[in-house]
């Protein structure tokens, strides 16, 4: 999947058919009773923030159907999708959960509506139903054009994260032609069992602990990207996207073995270039950055649909050596793994901090290789996309595809990040190909 923002999506003129709850549909979630299963803690924060500021973080994805695309055979698919993923039936009402029951819920396809840019279109829709203190709070839709239709869904951040998209796309496309699944988790049993875990005392005062002396080197506070943004404390600017591709694939594979040999993954390797790049713009040699890491550590939920993500803090460090460099990410980051069982939020009760941005300084990194259908991504054109909204610090993506290394990086669009941005990107890609070519 390459990453991108739906104002680069390439999709054609069509029509777009949106498929929309049956009247039945929204009369049982009218009438649901609450769950006792209360958000998640990442799903409680989205909630608390979209009723101060407002809807407005999505993710969606999008692939393509060769040939007449068969909307009957794909309302089908939603539906059973749909059924089959609990979250996409759960939703809040007063800050309580209801769910709607599998067999109550269908969909029906609305009149095609032409569309000479599918996107503005889209991007209205989204705006209208990816509200996470309503529901549906998921919009499914398909572009209908000559080449046959390009599939679009997008969610509320409350139903979804990254990983869930990749697996939107497999499973959509085998719906569509009539395959069967495999039994899969529930989110909603997540959610409930992480409010029912007791994390044991001494393992959260070491989390809490570890958490203090980070926030404290961090002067207090969140870390913050090291380089100047030109964003003053208050001040949150319209954001800025900008998506590259830095290691072809033959390059991404050199560099795998270069980190391997270092003792390390690619994700240490790419923390180590993060790093080496913020060090080559006069950032310092150490470097303090928050890594998000998937949280589907048990069979059930590697493929479900569902917000299961946690942030850890990590402390990296430049070295002479790029190899050492690596160790020191891999280091820090099996450091931060011991702790990644203990959710932030209990780990930061109690824990004095301000909050100087609404944006940390992040980094992320995933393999669409290892997801199920991923030789399907490139023929399909499958995208992973998120909304447009502001931004006060600067986070970054690195993904791996079938393709090679790619970079996201989401910043204010200010003057400053713009050139500061680019320099890093720069010196990020410089990095990647100069330890592939000790690699050859």
């Amino acid at each position: 999947m390459r990453f991108s923002t739906l104002d680069r999506l390439p999709v054609e003129p069509g029509r777009v058919v949106e498929f929309t709850p049956a009247r039945s549909t929204l009369a049982a979630a009218d009438r649901a009773a609450p769950s006792p299963v209360p958000p998640s803690f990442n799903q409680r924060f989205h909630l608390e923030t979209a009723r101060r500021q407002g809807p407005g973080h999505w993710l969606a994805c999008a692939f393509d159907l060769p040939g007449p695309v068969d909307v009957e055979a794909l309302r089908s698919a939603f539906v059973r999708w749909v059924r089959r993923h609990e979250t996409l039936r759960s939703g809040f009402r007063a800050g309580e959960r209801f769910v709607v029951a599998p067999e109550d819920f269908d969909l029906v396809a609305a009149d095609p509506v032409p569309a000479p840019d599918p996107r503005a279109l889209l991007r209205e829709r989204i705006g209208a139903v990816c509200d996470p203190l309503s529901w549906p709070s998921s919009l499914f839709t398909v572009v209908l054009h000559a080449r046959g239709g390009t599939v679009f869904c997008a969610f509320d951040h409350c139903d979804a994260d990254g990983y869930s998209l990749a697996l939107a796309v497999h499973e959509l496309r085998e719906l569509y032609r009539g395959a069967e699944l495999p039994p899969v988790g529930s989110f909603v049993d997540y959610c409930a069992g992480e409010q029912a875990s007791e994390v044991p005392p001494d393992r959260r005062a070491a989390a809490t602990a570890r958490w203090s002396e980070f926030l404290t080197a961090c002067g207090g506070t969140s870390p913050a990207f090291p380089l100047a943004l030109g964003v003053t404390p208050g001040q949150r600017p319209p954001q800025r996207m900008r998506c590259q591709q830095v290691l072809d694939a033959r390059g991404a594979a050199a560099f795998e073995r270069e980190c391997r040999a270092a003792g390390g993954s690619v994700f240490a390797g790419v923390l180590a270039a993060l790093a080496g790049a913020v060090h080559r713009l006069g950032g310092g040699e150490q470097v303090r950055v928050c890594a998000p890491l998937h949280t589907r550590n048990e069979p059930r939920w590697e493929h479900a649909i569902g917000w299961f993500t946690t942030v850890a803090p990590l402390e990296l460090k430049v070295h002479s050596g790029f190899a050492d460099t690596v160790r020191d990410a891999r280091a820090a980051f099996r450091e931060a793994l011991a702790y990644a069982d203990v959710p932030v939020p209990v780990a930061l009760s109690g824990v004095d901090f301000r909050r100087d941005r609404d944006d940390v300084f992040m980094l992320s990194y995933i393999d669409y290789r290892r997801f199920p259908g991923a030789e399907h991504h490139v023929p399909a054109a499958a995208y992973h996309l998120s909304s447009v909204t502001t931004a006060d610090d600067a986070q970054f993506w690195v993904s791996r595809t079938d393709e090679g290394l790619f970079l996201r990086a989401r910043h204010p669009a200010t003057a400053v990040a713009d050139r500061t941005i680019e320099s890093f990107a720069d010196a990020f890609a410089e990095v990647l190909t100069s330890a592939v070519a000790v690699a050859a």
